[in-house]
């Protein structure tokens, strides 16, 4: 009895837990069974929106499947429309840009449908939102601006006034000035009409753009009545930036009494309304005063009591600029080595937030070109779908036809699904090829070329910062000169060996005097060649060519500078042309270091391939590969002699002049 008692109550607990699993909304869906029933449908919408806000993700999936099934078999337009707004949410948290982009799209079908403009710009909203995010800011530009469209259609001033406030952001973000002004402008006239709070917080951004544009006067007509609005509306957050601004702008004027008892008032305020980020950099900047009024055991008390609340934050922009400062700071005091710290704190701070910053460009754009390539995959599997299902609906209308009917059908299906898959294979085979050549040019794009322009950047931000004198920097000149003529190069063989490989390079062939063209890079490679003790000799008579002036200039730069990477002190660089029948030969020979015999075939292959320099130059193996796809494409060719130890000569036939 016992026994039948428990099975009896497990079973019931199994069947009560299963139940609960299945109901996932307040509401009975089983309820909903005609359009009638939308106050039902729109009660369980706003479960699914609490499960998402709440971030409940694992309750919101079946529901909104759920939905959408039902608000299919009811014809419930808008309500389609609503979940599927809110699955794309979900599937943008899970990092499925794919399937959150084509939700995006069914949820805008649908409120087109059902022309609900509010919901419309919902999406267009959440779009912004989520590009933003990624650092994608013309793409949430664009969407800001459909939002407004819609908002402005269905008059709704609030709206409009809180989007008018975002596109300033997004167009400040892009250093665009005027127009985070216009909008800036436009946000406190609509907010002013319509009496509403929040006037205060877009006039402290106008006042920012302006003190950050040197517009000092602009700012300081603008902040007292922020200030004033801010304080009436009891909003301590936005009246202690507001100090902060009043006082920034203070500082820039080199008005620093003014500036502390700005400061001084930011961190009151600041504190009371709990917000940690204005008050740390309140103190900071009143470090920074006392710094410059020569207060040094203040500014130093301030800077390291600021530094550790920083630390903890992990805000980066701060923490540099603490570090500056705590470097002038012990520079003043004498503490060399303090100072030197300090310094290479702030390097190795600013090379990692480089780094991070580059990390996710390039993150970002793998994640939107996997996404593109997830969406193709998607409308892939669609087709093939389709193209099933048409294939079924045909197979049965085809037995109602003759055998010769039913026949003449299937060949003639035969061609076109061989045809189809011929073009498939074709697009796949391009893609796969644009994929080699993007990444390839991600891959020296993130290696070589921000090597070339960190180092660049490291050097003119050590005189920038003034860590070095000037006569130092007179010193690591050339230096700079180098690598922004090898900078230079790599930019010209990553242009044309991308558009070759894009099939875009074309020949324009016309006659002309190769002696111009070489006197002219003779002149432009002579400082590099003086500086390594290089002679360039030019023993080239008159030699009139039929072949494309540009790329030839591109092949005689490429050669001249492979041969003044690989000679030494003392070496030589000649050009010499030798007249053939219906051909000219032009040789540029030097006295380098030569080639290593293993290597000669791998010159021009279809793999890059590059060593170091004499002087430890390094290059991406474009050059040579360049130079053979520009001589072929004139109707020449390139060939290459080498002894080690003796130098190489690398041999060019290009057609005479008619």
């Amino acid at each position: 009895m016992n026994k039948a008692i428990f099975t009896l109550l497990a079973f019931g607990l199994m069947n009560f837990c299963s139940f609960s699993q299945m109901r996932l909304s307040v509401v009975d869906l089983s309820k909903i069974k005609t359009l009638k029933d939308t106050l039902l449908f729109t009660s369980a919408v706003n479960d699914l929106r609490q499960f998402v806000d709440e971030e409940q993700y694992d309750r919101a999936k079946p529901l909104a499947n759920q939905l959408i099934e039902l608000a299919n078999d009811i014809k419930y337009i808008r309500g389609a429309g609503l979940v599927y707004r809110l699955q794309a949410i979900v599937f943008n948290e899970a990092k499925r840009n794919a399937e959150s982009t084509r939700s995006f799209e069914k949820a805008t079908y649908f409120f087109k449908k059902a022309n609900d403009k509010d919901g419309l710009a919902v999406i267009s909203n959440d779009r912004f939102i989520i590009e933003q995010n990624k650092g994608n800011l013309e793409k949430a530009a664009d969407y800001l601006m459909e939002a407004k469209l819609y908002r402005e259609q269905i008059q709704d001033s609030i709206g409009l006034s809180n989007i008018y406030n975002n596109l300033a952001i997004i167009y400040k973000e892009l250093k665009d000035v005027p127009n985070a002004e216009k909008f800036y402008l436009k946000s406190i006239t609509l907010r002013k009409q319509l009496k509403t709070k929040g006037i205060g917080l877009v006039m402290n951004n106008l006042a920012l753009l302006h003190t950050e544009d040197g517009r000092l006067s602009e700012a300081k007509k603008i902040l007292p009545e922020a200030l004033k609005i801010n304080k009436s509306e009891n909003d301590l957050r936005h009246t202690a930036q507001s100090y902060s601004i009043m006082a920034k702008t203070a500082m820039y004027g080199k008005e620093y009494e003014l500036a502390k008892k700005y400061y001084d008032t930011t961190l009151c305020v600041g504190s009371q309304a709990s917000y940690k980020l204005i008050v740390v950099n309140a103190k900071q900047q009143l470090g920074i005063i006392a710094l410059e009024e020569g207060e040094y055991q203040r500014a130093e008390e301030l800077l390291k009591s600021a530094r550790k609340e920083l630390t903890k934050a992990n805000v980066i922009s701060l923490i540099l600029k603490n570090y500056k400062y705590s470097f002038k700071l012990d520079s003043a005091r004498g503490n060399l080595l303090d100072a030197i710290k300090w310094q290479k704190e702030y390097q190795r701070l600013s090379d990692k937030r480089m780094y991070d910053i580059t990390t996710r460009k390039v993150e970002s754009t793998k994640s939107r070109y996997e996404a593109e390539l997830e969406q193709l995959k998607l409308i892939d599997e669609q087709e093939e779908r389709e193209r099933r299902t048409k294939e079924e609906l045909f197979r049965y209308r085809v037995y109602t036809f003759i055998s010769l009917g039913v026949i003449a059908v299937i060949l003639v299906f035969l061609v076109l699904f061989l045809k189809n898959r011929r073009e498939r294979k074709r697009y796949i085979k391009e893609l796969n090829e644009s994929n080699e050549v993007k990444n390839k040019l991600f891959s020296i794009i993130s290696h070589d070329l921000k090597n070339e322009i960190h180092g660049l950047e490291g050097s003119l931000n050590l005189m920038k910062e003034d860590v070095i004198s000037p006569e130092e920097f007179r010193e690591i000149v050339p230096l700079l000169a180098n690598r922004t003529h090898q900078t230079s190069i790599l930019l010209n063989n990553l242009l044309n060996w991308s558009k070759s490989q894009m099939k875009e390079l074309n020949a324009q062939p016309t006659s002309f005097d190769i002696a111009e063209v070489i006197s002219n890079k003779f002149t432009f490679f002579k400082p590099k060649a003086e500086k390594k003790d290089i002679k360039l000799i030019n023993k080239l008579d008159s030699t009139i060519i039929f072949a494309d002036k540009d790329m030839f200039g591109i092949v005689a730069q490429n050669l001249i500078a492979n041969a003044i990477k690989f000679c030494n002190s003392g070496d030589s660089i000649a050009l010499m042309s030798i007249e053939k029948e219906d051909h000219f030969e032009i040789c540029f020979e030097d006295t380098g270091v030569g080639i290593d015999p293993s290597n000669l075939n791998r010159l021009f292959a279809e793999d890059t391939f590059t060593t170091n320099g004499t002087h430890n130059e390094t290059g991406t193996g474009l050059g040579l590969k360049i130079c053979k796809e520009l001589i072929e494409l004139n109707q020449g060719k390139i060939r290459v002699e080498s002894k080690p130890g003796k130098g190489s000569v690398f041999s060019v036939s290009l057609p005479k002049a008619a």
